[in-house]
């Protein structure tokens, strides 16, 4: 499901939009729109009959001047104001809600017969009312003031219409659109408890969007096995989603490969002139990327679905129809386990709507929506799930671990007699002066102290660019001069290969995390009370992970030395424990950056992590180092263009290029950055294609790995491993160099699609990395104070920022620019333990947490039941369509 804010000035015509789907063509109801598409059926009223009474509305089928009067605010009879206008003056148009139904349920749609395509709407549409109903009862829609303060309530009913379609816009005028079953539930207002008619509160319903499309899949898997489909649950995204058995995986890619085509098209032409195809220009790149067949009738749609159908021998004849209509996936855990596992795959914490969202995510084909929000009870009951102060919650096995965590580090940081002496830190010091022309610095030298002491647990807090892997290298040789054996770990494999080019002590001896501890458990690599274990970017362990090496360094008899900082990126999972180990065990921090001598731009940094953003970026726009521009795609284009200029003097690896959005946009930046290469001559003339992507790979690009590349008798290439393309061979074989260990490997096949153009990157790549120049394209939602800071502390020589104002959400005039910019970078996303927030003493807040669940409205029903009854009986008028 998505959700999109309809403004008070756009209402009427979207309205007007919506009902244009549902007239009938001049030519007929048997010919196909303009646009290659059927005429959809007129919108349906989801709303109580007492609502409709009030406004004049007579009947369940939307008159378009009712619903375009509605979406100006207007009473649709006396035209009177509905509802009061906001501090602005202005009126919302409406909230639309898209519910649409996976492919597989789509494609059975397309080739079923009328009675079953019937069968198959049916089960949409009340899927649809179900979670309208759930939507007014639990999320609270409706704001109200009393005495100076808003608070935020469920609606006694809202005024909904909803519009039913069955395909998705056809990519170009000619094309088949592809099936798709989808339905736009406009809001327009809420029904307060005092009868009062009010604008609908949107925020609260985007929140809620997860829960709400989780509740929508429910309802529609338990209508479909009513009906005797079969359900194949936990397929899509983090296993969210569910499609019909049978149908498949090739139909349901070719019945949305077209736009993919023009979408791969579309980018290489960003990749070539650097902005996207105008309107003339993508009509012609659809018409080179394929010609299409000219498609007037239904039956020539009808057709058009039938033969992409026949490719894949599947016809539609009662797919999916099997006995107790659910296919069982491969053993599973219970579905318990499998909702506490979900809900803290991200955070140790969570909020109630999550809860409600990943039960029926994982309940899909085994129980209905409202069996589903049951079972919450039970977990809590069972303490399963805990409730926290705040509004929060968690799981028992996470706090466990959490506490599991701390009593193992409170042990481990006692004296143990592990203290390595003066001697061989003096040795460990010369050697290390030796290797880098200098002395250790004081604080540098205190921090050695620190974690060669006598406790097997010791914490080096290092902010960027401050020289902790001197630090790590000496305390190693220290610990070596002793006959002790020293490993160096890491979370991701490429961090840990290059803790050991920092560290050279640890060359050789590094490992992930996860592989330490797997070789450990299984005797295939010694660790006992001679072996001290170096973890870098602690702090982006998630607390799992830590469990099980903290475990390890327990029983082993080990020294853990955690380094990180936790002003940095956190862990991608469920985290947050390493700042407070600091209180638990010795701990040193180093505080003199070292990577820039540059003292402005220094103080930029500490600000950047010390939340004072708006310093930071008026250092920088006193620079002339922020950049703004109007749209997100010209400030990407900037920053490539400046890339461009920088690489004319440096080498490419040393000008990371950065965003904080999305992988379409670091492929965009990658393909552009290619692109200039090209221009000057500095690539190959052979292509090879990349699965996966729209651009291809030449001999000089650089490149990053997405995934490990393994080859029978050598070494691993890890993830996130950046290097250059040495050469390329006519039969596809690409030759690569990869940087910190020299390595070469050939990949060719479906090996590619693990490759990725190395120009531009996520920030999480290039934490621990060091350059000489960096660009960010960043100021979107996803900007937060830890990117920020690891973005700012890459680069020796100087960091630029690419902003618009489109991402900072200003029209016009936008004196306000950089402080809103700041705004952004003062959000922390950092990981927080579960342990941070007391549990709830009320142990009645299950049963109260259950009645917030799944309310009884029995208003909502004969809604309901109208909308199933006008899909299995059709008025006369529709039945033609």
């Amino acid at each position: 499901m998505t959700a999109a804010s309809i403004g008070a000035a756009k209402g009427g015509g979207y309205a007007r939009y919506l009902e244009s789907k549902t007239v009938e063509p001049e030519r007929g109801d048997y010919y196909l729109s303009p646009d290659g598409e059927p005429t959809q059926a007129p919108g349906q009223w989801l709303a109580s009959p007492d609502t409709l009474a009030r406004l004049g509305i007579e009947g369940s089928t939307v008159e378009g001047r009712d619903f375009i009067s509605l979406m100006e605010g207007k009473h649709p009879r006396s035209g009177r104001w509905l509802r009061d206008a906001g501090s602005n003056g202005a009126r919302g148009g409406g909230i639309d809600l898209t519910f649409s139904a996976p492919k597989s349920v789509s494609a059975l749609w397309a080739l079923a017969d009328e009675s079953q395509r019937r069968e198959i709407e049916a089960a949409h549409a009340a899927a649809v009312s179900e979670t309208i109903a759930h939507l007014t009862d639990t999320v609270p829609t409706v704001r109200r003031r009393s005495h100076g303060q808003v608070f935020e309530e469920p609606a006694r009913d809202v005024v909904a219409a909803e519009y039913r379609h069955t395909t998705a816009r056809g990519v170009l005028e000619t094309d088949a659109p592809d099936p798709q079953l989808h339905s736009h539930v406009v809001i327009t207002s809420a029904i307060r408890d005092d009868g009062k008619i009010v604008a609908v509160a949107s925020r609260p319903i985007f929140r809620s969007a997860r829960e709400l499309g989780a509740y929508y899949r429910s309802s529609l898997a338990h209508q479909l096995q009513q009906r005797g489909y079969a359900i194949e649950r936990g397929t899509g995204k983090h296993g969210r989603y569910f499609e019909i058995a049978g149908v498949p995986r090739g139909l349901l890619d070719a019945f949305s490969s077209r736009s993919r085509e023009v979408a791969r098209a579309a980018e290489r032409f960003r990749a070539k002139w650097g902005r996207a195809p105008e309107r003339g220009e993508l009509r012609q790149l659809k018409l080179e990327n394929r010609k299409a067949k000219v498609l007037i009738t239904r039956a020539d749609l009808q057709q058009a679905w039938n033969d992409t159908a026949a490719r894949f021998d599947f016809a539609g004849e009662q797919p999916g129809r099997l006995p107790g209509a659910t296919v069982e996936p491969p053993p599973e855990r219970p579905l318990e386990d499998r909702v506490e596992q979900r809900l803290t795959e991200r955070a140790a914490t969570f909020e109630p709507g999550e809860f409600r969202a990943v039960l029926l995510e994982q309940s899909v084909g085994e129980l209905s929506p409202r069996a589903a929000l049951d079972l919450s009870r039970a977990m809590i009951a069972e303490r399963r799930v805990l409730p926290l102060e705040g509004g929060l919650m968690t799981t028992l096995a996470v706090r466990a671990r959490e506490q599991a965590i701390e009593r193992r580090f409170t042990a481990l940081a006692a004296s143990a007699g592990r203290d390595v002496g003066d001697q061989a830190r003096t040795l460990a010091g010369d050697q290390i002066a030796e290797r880098i022309s200098g002395r250790l610095s004081a604080e540098q030298a205190h921090a050695l102290e620190v974690i060669t002491g006598p406790e097997r647990a010791a914490i080096l807090v290092g902010p960027a660019g401050t020289g902790k892997g001197v630090v790590i290298d000496a305390a190693a040789r220290a610990e070596q001069h002793l006959g002790n054996q020293t490993l160096g770990i890491a979370v991701s494999g490429s961090t840990a290969q290059r803790l050991g080019q920092d560290s050279p002590a640890l060359a050789g001896r590094t490992l992930t995390l996860d592989a330490l501890v797997s070789r450990v458990e299984r005797g295939q690599l010694a660790v006992d009370t001679h072996t001290t274990i170096y973890f870098d970017e602690a702090g982006m362990a998630d607390t799992d992970r830590l469990s099980r090496l903290t475990e390890v360094v327990e029983q082993t008899g080990s020294k853990l030395v955690a380094i990180g900082d936790a002003a940095q990126l956190p862990s991608i999972g469920a985290g947050g424990m390493f700042a407070g180990l600091s209180d638990i065990a010795p701990s040193a921090e180093l505080s003199n950056i070292r990577r820039t001598l540059d003292r402005d731009e220094q103080r930029a940094w500490g600000d950047l992590r010390a939340g004072r953003s708006d310093r930071a970026m008026a250092h920088y726009h006193s620079r002339g180092q922020l950049h703004m521009a109007d749209t997100r795609d010209e400030a990407v284009e900037h920053a490539a263009q400046n890339w461009a200029t920088l690489t004319e003097t440096l080498d490419p690896s040393e000008v990371a290029l950065i965003s904080d959005a999305s992988n379409q946009e670091i492929g965009r930046l990658n393909a552009r950055a290619q692109h200039f290469r090209a221009q000057r001559g500095e690539l190959g003339e052979l292509e090879v294609p990349v699965p996966g992507v729209h651009y291809g790979i030449r001999q000089g690009d650089r490149i990053a790995l997405i995934d490990q590349h393994h080859e029978p008798g050598v070494e691993r290439i890890e993830n996130g491993s950046r290097g250059e393309v040495l050469h390329i061979t006519p039969a596809g074989e690409v030759l690569i160099e990869f940087d910190v260990t020299g390595r070469r490997r050939t990949i060719t096949g479906d090996d590619l699609a693990r490759v990725r153009l190395g120009y531009a990157q996520h920030i999480h790549r290039a934490q621990g990395a060091t350059v000489t120049r960096t660009l960010v394209v960043t100021g979107g939602w996803q900007t937060s104070k830890e990117p920020a800071y690891v973005e700012a502390s890459r680069a020796r020589q100087g960091t630029a920022w690419f902003v618009s104002r489109e991402d900072l959400g200003v029209e016009g005039h936008d004196t306000d620019r950089i402080q809103r910019l700041a705004e952004n970078m003062r959000r922390s996303h950092a990981q927080t333990p579960s342990l941070a927030h007391p549990e709830l003493a009320d142990r009645d807040y299950g049963t109260n947490f259950h009645r917030q669940l799944a309310p009884s409205r029995t208003s909502r029903i004969p809604g309901i039941v109208r909308a199933i009854h006008r899909i299995v009986n059709p008025p006369a008028q529709e039945r033609t369509r």
